[in-house]
């Protein structure tokens, strides 16, 4: 069964204890909000730019400056790729600051942007406030997808599992990460929080279900406290037979199992109100001065005494909302959309690299938020510490421009990804420098294999997280996984 708009609420309870199984879990009257756990907690972020993104603006960028990735007069460039940085750039004036750049930067006209040592670049939709991380970032590229249609490439890399027809094969990640946190994440009152995607669950247990809203109204209504109240010991009488086991002949009603998870289920959205914790998703236009704060360091914008309604409904305040989820002690697991579409075939210069770096603003800023909170676990640790983050679109845009001044649908992709388990600063993989085609890779040692290597898929991203984060990716075996090992820090 897929769960594509499962809700789940809970009281926020303090976490004592997280080594897997059979944790520990008391409610505390100490200030604020506290874990104290005997093994690290995982934390997910997926951001997804919708649409398919032009990888040569972002996590893919080839040196303009290079005779082969020029138009010579008449003449197409000779790889077959054309960045088209140049006219970016006179649609786009930050995309003209980092061609001008001479400082983190391939130099000056590249259009390649390099953050310090790291041997990870990017391309000049990609702002400061994304590449201030860029040590602990790195790359897979030349990612195959298999697919043009962007539904089957965005279900592809939201659950490592190519789809049945267009149809969802599998959990997606986020549920996957809930699902195998029982005793933490089903503890949490919004366990799996998704902002805008698709997301399924196939195996697990209904904690692990996506809650699926699209902005902060959503979540305070999802947690706020409903109108009408049950009698307090007519509640208590009604857990306390529903916790009773069954008899013989009440166990025969589940054989199909739906008698259980409709208990489940109840018993769960009892425990859904959290009026407390409603309160942190009251994103206003005239805040409190928490809510500001948050504001602030999301930069989101104060016009005339209110803030920006604009930002509250875009990238940044969605950014916004998986902060507040993640530092909270609400969820697991966040998913969220940052770009509206990026399905643009016609006109592109300038659109693509302004819609992306809104984006990719939000993600930095979020990140930079993470930094600044820290996580009880242990001292001088903080939420971003314990996040593990994969950044994808559905697949890329093609290398050449099309006569429309556009891009289309191409097969090879990249992702970012970062994360506690995850040596920073690295990429894996490559896309072709002809025609930006995906190659086969030896996934021990990282180098190109053209005779016994293996294409990179989703499956491989999917399952290399899993296991940085020490969790199983057991449900993807089918599709023959194969760990990136250079990217691990224990592989």
């Amino acid at each position: 069964m897929n769960h594509k708009h499962g809700s789940t609420r809970r009281r926020f309870l303090e976490i004592t204890g997280l080594g897997g199984l059979g944790l520990c879990l008391q409610q505390t009257m100490l200030s604020g909000d506290a874990f104290a756990q005997a093994a690290a907690p995982n934390y997910l972020l997926m951001v997804y730019f919708t649409g398919g993104w032009d990888q040569l603006l972002a996590l893919d960028p080839r040196d303009q400056r290079q005779a082969a990735y020029r138009f010579n007069g008449t003449t197409r460039p000779t790889s077959g790729i054309y960045p088209a940085y140049q006219e970016s750039a006179d649609a786009d004036p930050l995309v003209r600051a980092v061609m001008n750049a001479t400082v983190g930067t391939l130099g000056a006209g590249s259009g390649v942007q390099r953050p310090g040592t790291s041997a990870a670049t990017f391309g000049p939709a990609v702002p400061a406030s994304m590449l201030a991380h860029g040590p602990d970032l790195s790359i897979i590229r030349g990612i195959s997808m298999d697919t043009l249609t962007h539904e089957v490439g965005m279900r592809f890399f939201l659950t490592g599992k190519f789809p049945r027809g267009v149809q969802p094969s599998g959990s997606s990640l986020n549920t996957v990460v809930a699902g195998q946190s029982v005793g933490f994440s089903d503890q949490l009152d919004l366990p799996n929080l998704v902002l805008g995607p698709e997301s399924y669950n196939e195996t697990f247990g209904a904690y692990a279900s996506p809650t699926r809203v699209n902005n902060a109204t959503d979540v305070l209504n999802v947690l706020s406290p409903q109108a009408v109240t049950a009698n307090t010991i007519n509640q208590a009488t009604l857990e306390a037979f529903e916790r009773q086991a069954d008899s013989c002949e009440g166990h025969g009603y589940d054989v199909s199992g739906l008698v259980g998870q409709f208990r489940a289920s109840q018993a769960q959205a009892r425990r859904m109100t959290n009026g407390a914790k409603a309160n942190l998703f009251r994103f206003v236009t005239q805040p409190t001065p928490d809510i500001a704060q948050l504001y602030d360091a999301f930069g989101i914008r104060l016009a005339a005494g209110v803030y920006n309604s604009t930002d509250l409904a875009g990238p940044l305040g969605r950014a916004a909302i998986a902060a507040q989820a993640l530092t909270q002690g609400l969820s697991q697991a966040v998913a969220m959309t940052v770009t509206d579409s990026l399905d643009d075939h016609f006109d592109l210069f300038g659109q693509q690299s302004t819609s992306q770096r809104l984006g990719w603003d939000a993600v930095g800023k979020l990140l930079a938020y993470l930094k600044t909170k820290p996580h009880p676990f242990q001292a001088g640790k903080t939420f971003y510490d314990y996040t593990t983050l994969l950044v994808f679109s559905e697949f890329s845009r093609t290398p050449m421009i099309n006569a429309r001044d556009g891009r289309d649908h191409h097969l090879t992709n990249s992702c970012l990804v970062k994360g506690p388990g995850i040596l920073g600063g690295r990429v894996f993989g490559a896309s072709s420098d002809s025609g930006m085609g995906a190659q086969k890779w030896n996934f021990t040692t990282g180098a190109l294999n053209a005779t016994s290597g293996k294409l990179i898929k989703p499956t491989d991203v999917h399952a290399t997280l899993l296991r940085s984060m020490g969790l199983s990716y057991n449900h993807i075996t089918n599709n023959l996984p194969e760990l990136i090992r250079p990217l691990l820090r224990n592989p």
